[in-house]
């Protein structure tokens, strides 16, 4: 964003500084490539069966080794696009990922389920490899092109082989035949629900355009209002989760709108990737989500400025940031007012980052708990030591 990223709001330099300003990703995302064996509407890459654009499998393990050395990844996750469309690259990558020690998570669509028999032989490969745990999606864009009964052979078979978590994904739009609770009642199903959640489970989440001029009919209770911001927190993916995409391009967090933002990609090139994730922590603007998430910037802004419209617009966090971005009134809004909220986001940032460099990654989400209860209160102040930033390099 122009006037907040780049050599602008580089001005943390000046600041007295944790041993690393940027939270250490510890989820490393693989969209080796968008092509799939569907073409759901309103797919948040355009996924489709056409797409020929991919990562070779030297791509794959080569930054997964370079993240290993730059980051804390404990988990690496082959997404897409369809996943498993890739093959024996697929079975090669996650063996690759155990050598190193590494947990390994897929996300399907399930279209290799379609026979019980072949989705279980596919799959026990794959878990012989190293695989320790399954998402799948579904809802009605994704039947169109996979029938319900694949989801439920491949829950089956990754429950029954032992995979550490299965879980599924239920699109939500206002209208829909397929919910998470007709899922728990499938007699195939209601049997894993008792497991406990920690082995199977069963979550819904907004099914969302990626474009602003389009609205896919939420229910009320998703949408984001004045009544219910309150509720909404920091961004648990920014600077926890690193992407690579089929186009070598490295982003820090795994957003669904993120490739609809210029400014939350980056490129790879071997060996540079110390570079990307030490110029993100030095991007005001992902820290600010980090500290705040989208949602609390996004009201912030409206106070700012009575024109920007957002309430009961927007259901999924992702919409929230890429409006922040791509909204003209409210990019020029917070271009305008950002000054007077870094020394307070800085200070809860550095907060997060202390405890981080002291806790496990996993312990963080705890951290991100306090910082939703100080982002509703009065700002912090930061040291006298610490103020000098807010007058760097012309911010």
């Amino acid at each position: 964003m122009s006037g907040i990223n780049g050599s602008e709001a580089n001005f943390l330099d000046d600041f007295v500084r944790p041993k690393r300003l940027l939270l250490r990703p510890s989820v490393l995302t693989i969209l080796a490539s968008y092509r799939c064996t569907a073409a759901c509407e309103h797919c948040c890459f355009d996924s489709n069966p056409h797409i020929t654009q991919r990562l070779s499998l030297a791509e794959i393990t080569t930054f997964i080794r370079e993240a290993v050395n730059s980051s804390d990844i404990e988990l690496v996750v082959f997404s897409g696009g369809e996943c498993f469309l890739l093959g024996e690259d697929l079975n090669q990558a996650i063996g690759y990922c155990r050598t190193l020690g590494l947990r390994t998570r897929c996300v399907t669509n399930a279209y290799w389920a379609k026979s019980a028999i072949g989705g279980r032989r596919r799959l026990e490969k794959l878990r012989a490899d190293g695989l320790n745990e399954l998402n799948i999606s579904t809802g009605d864009f994704h039947q169109e092109f996979v029938p319900l009964d694949a989801v439920i052979n491949a829950a089956s078979c990754s429950v029954k082989l032992g995979l550490d978590q299965t879980l599924i994904v239920v699109e939500v739009q206002k209208n829909r035949a397929t919910t998470a609770d007709v899922l728990r009642k499938h007699p195939r199903i209601a049997e894993f629900v008792t497991l406990g959640e920690d082995k199977f489970k069963i979550i819904e989440s907004p099914w969302i355009s990626t474009s602003l001029d389009v609205a896919i009919p939420q229910p009320d209770a998703y949408l984001l209002n004045r009544q219910n911001v309150h509720l909404r927190g920091p961004c648990g993916s920014m600077f926890r989760t690193l992407v690579l995409t089929p186009s070598r391009k490295v982003g820090l967090c795994c957003g669904l709108t993120r490739e609809q933002i210029p400014e939350m990609n980056h490129s790879w090139q071997e060996n540079g990737l110390e570079t990307v994730l030490d110029d993100g922590g030095r991007d005001f603007m992902k820290i600010w989500i980090t500290v705040d998430g989208p949602e609390r910037i996004l009201a912030w802004a409206a106070s700012k400025n009575s024109s920007i419209d957002w309430e009961n617009k927007y259901s999924h966090h992702c919409q929230v940031c890429l409006a922040l971005y791509a909204d003209e009134k409210v990019r020029n809004t917070i271009r305008e007012h950002y000054k007077e909220r870094v020394e307070d986001v800085l200070m809860r940032y550095c907060m997060l980052v202390r405890y981080a460099e002291n806790h496990s990654p996993d312990s963080v989400d705890s951290a991100h708990s306090v910082l939703r209860m100080h982002s509703s209160a009065e700002p912090l102040s930061l040291p006298s030591t610490m103020v000098q930033i807010s007058t760097q390099k012309g911010i």
